[in-house]
């Protein structure tokens, strides 16, 4: 397959490698709004840097999106278009309307679009999705999600990114929808700006927590922060009549108990996202390539980030207003 990547950044970069090491991948075109890192890039991995967007998509069979948030639409909607098969980075916008408005651009075209929530590809969570549906569980009562970043993002970043409901708790407002498949009815937030203080004029938050409540009556936890200097922290609990279960916990897990007779952690903590979902995003991408081939059903569609885009924008809501906010009040 001929795929073109726009946007060679952290993950731009990661997603480039992790392309050009799939045997399916005939031919890989890089593209960045920066061509010297672009150029270098493409070296180093044997591909080919282009000079523009044009160039890039010029008669490829995918394309994988991973640049500034501001660009998804537009860009989802020009490969649509072209009838290429499109891999997007979430989220699709930061508004509901421009992100309504490519759901029903997708329908309309028919086109193929996958959206990138690597989670949703993670051995762990997907054993526990099993473990949940089979009913090994019993009824799901609660559970708690935590979200540690090892060091803050630039400042340029958190301005924006939407903010840290929309930002960093997405990936969260997804994966519950998808492990308990059941849908939140309400939620209630809050939030701090302690220790960083400039969140303030951004209208925006480095520490919270979320209340959720879905449907089915089950009640879930979920906190982040951005500033956790022990390591890249993302782990699960899922507190069932019959039985208990964790994701996430493992020897690079950054914690430290402390008691006296409590296992060490063996091996070095993770200092950032792509190496925590290291296997996921590649499994993540090597599955898109297949549904560009129309070989499998879409596992994550522009619909599904819809939904977790009204949870977030519930969330602000919440957090902004101080009460409870049902999510039929999100259009």
């Amino acid at each position: 397959m001929r795929v073109a990547i726009l946007g060679v950044g952290r993950l731009g970069a990661t997603h480039a490698a992790t392309l050009r090491s799939i045997s399916d991948v005939s031919e890989l075109r890089i593209y960045d709004a920066d061509g010297a890192r672009a150029k270098d890039v493409a070296a180093r991995l044997g591909a080919t840097a282009a000079a523009s967007i044009d160039a890039a998509l010029e008669g490829v069979d995918a394309a994988v999106i991973v640049t500034p948030t501001d660009t998804h639409a537009p860009l989802i909607r020009r490969c649509l278009d072209a009838g290429i098969a499109t891999f997007c980075e979430k989220p699709i916008a930061i508004g509901i309307a421009e992100t309504t408005a490519i759901v029903d651009h997708a329908a309309k075209t028919k086109g193929r679009l996958q959206i990138g929530f690597q989670r949703r590809f993670d051995a762990g969570y997907r054993r526990a999705r099993e473990a949940i549906r089979s009913g090994e569980l019993g009824t799901v009562y609660s559970f708690l999600m935590v979200s540690c970043d090892r060091i803050p993002p630039p400042d340029a970043y958190i301005a924006s990114s939407g903010g840290q409901f929309k930002d960093q708790f997405i990936h969260d407002f997804d994966i519950t929808r998808w492990l308990l498949d059941d849908e939140v009815a309400d939620i209630t937030a809050t939030g701090s700006t302690r220790g960083f203080p400039t969140y303030d004029a951004m209208k925006d938050v480095g520490t919270s927590a979320v209340l959720m409540r879905t449907r089915g009556g089950a009640i879930g936890l979920a906190t982040a922060l951005r500033h956790n200097e022990a390591g890249y922290d993302i782990h699960v609990e899922i507190h069932g009549g019959k039985d208990t279960i964790a994701i996430g916990i493992d020897p690079r897990t950054p914690w430290r108990s402390v008691e006296r007779d409590a296992p060490a952690f063996a091996s070095p903590p993770y200092p950032s996202f792509h190496v925590r979902f290291a296997d996921a995003y590649r499994d993540e991408l090597a599955y898109f390539l297949r549904f560009a081939r129309g070989e499998v059903e879409n596992r994550c569609t522009a619909a599904d980030a819809l939904e977790a885009l009204r949870i977030a924008e519930a969330a602000g809501r919440s957090w902004r207003e101080q009460r409870t906010v049902r999510l039929d009040e999100v259009a």
